[in-house]
């Protein structure tokens, strides 16, 4: 057989099915959907970022504004029952400020301190005495807190986000298949006047 008898071949395009208006709304919804998880996932990250710059920041001022200072114990320390064991004891000590000035003051000291013990207190640029700097597992502590808080709460938006598309989507089936009904129900049961009965 010659190819110019042969006969002409078209190139076949899929058929596509016919989509229903739910079908369509699913598909959009989907990638709204979708769009919502890449938005989470993004805020966490913009979030952890954000919370670890800040606190290590903190550390770092903390760090610069905050001195270990020797005193001494003006009193015993008593030894302070609390969950589990021994809870933080605070006691009367004497300390040096930076202008040499003799200062006292409340402070944390070690349980069961002596008198004329020697502890060791923290003091800002004027003296006075502060709570320690904080740890360097801060940052890291806040952050993995804030990542963790930022996606349960992304998490809840979408799963209400996805409750209200099933939500939305049936109803849209159920009037699509209500319409459909109302459309075929007459000639299937042979109430429309097609001859059939």
């Amino acid at each position: 057989m010659r190819t110019d008898e042969q006969p002409e071949r078209r190139a076949r395009r899929p058929r596509r099915l016919p989509r229903r208006r739910s079908d369509r709304v699913e598909a959009l919804t989907t990638w709204v959907l979708c769009g919502l998880v890449a938005a989470t996932l993004v805020a966490t990250a913009l979030v952890g970022g954000w919370v670890h710059a800040f606190a290590s920041d903190r550390i770092r001022a903390e760090q610069s504004d905050r001195r270990p200072v020797p005193a001494v114990a003006v009193a015993d320390a008593p030894v302070v029952p609390g969950d589990g064991g021994v809870g933080p004891t605070y006691g009367t000590v004497r300390w040096t400020a930076p202008d040499g000035t003799e200062r006292a003051g409340s402070a944390q000291v070690p349980p069961l301190t002596k008198a004329g013990g020697a502890v060791t207190v923290w003091t800002d640029d004027r003296g006075d005495v502060v709570a320690p700097p904080l740890g360097s597992e801060f940052p890291l502590v806040m952050t993995a807190t804030s990542v963790v808080f930022t996606l349960l709460a992304g998490f809840v938006l979408i799963v209400f986000a996805v409750l209200g598309e099933r939500r939305l989507l049936d109803r849209l089936r159920a009037a699509e298949w209500g319409a459909g009904w109302r459309r075929v129900e007459p000639v299937w049961s042979g109430r429309e006047d097609s001859g059939r009965r």
